[in-house]
């Protein structure tokens, strides 16, 4: 099976974490960014980077249904943890701007089928969904990052 999809996603969030890692260093100086949006920015990113290579590795060692269980499973309960984790620590969904709460709702169906493939339904499509929840993460990661480039006048304000 062929991966280098997968591995271009992993070279992007890579690059893009350490972009961002780079414009936290200038703007630290300015007092930072709310904690919150760094801590979820790093687990969209690297998270998205270990789980486009996890397929590749597991390919060796299991059986294709069972590597696409484990990849995408686990996969989805680590982007269900992250989903968790920001929603403990930022206020009600409920209360967040039009886009934030689309991409908050939205995110639900793309961890919905990760689990879903990880309970061993829909593994003919386990690849595409699996890149899908790569896409995924990576373009919030990407939405954050505007957050981050956009938020020069109040660091500490939340987006």
């Amino acid at each position: 099976m062929d991966f280098e999809s997968f591995r271009t996603v992993a070279e992007i969030a890579v690059g893009l974490t350490g972009f961002v890692g780079i414009m936290v260093v200038l703007q630290r100086r300015m007092g930072g960014y709310p904690r919150v949006l760094l801590l979820t920015f790093l687990q969209l990113t690297l998270g998205a980077a270990f789980f486009a290579l996890l397929p590749d590795f597991l390919s060796d060692l299991l059986a294709p249904d069972a590597m696409w269980r484990v990849a995408t499973g686990t996969f989805g309960l680590y982007h269900l943890a992250i989903f968790v984790q920001h929603q403990w620590k930022r206020r009600p969904v409920w209360t967040y701007g039009p886009v934030q709460t689309l991409v908050t709702l939205a995110s639900v169906p793309v961890i919905g089928l990760k689990l879903i493939v990880g309970l061993g339904l829909l593994l003919p499509h386990a690849y595409s969904i699996h890149f899908l929840g790569l896409l995924w993460l990576l373009g919030t990661a990407c939405y954050g990052f505007v957050l981050i480039l956009f938020s020069d006048d109040d660091p500490q304000a939340e987006s």
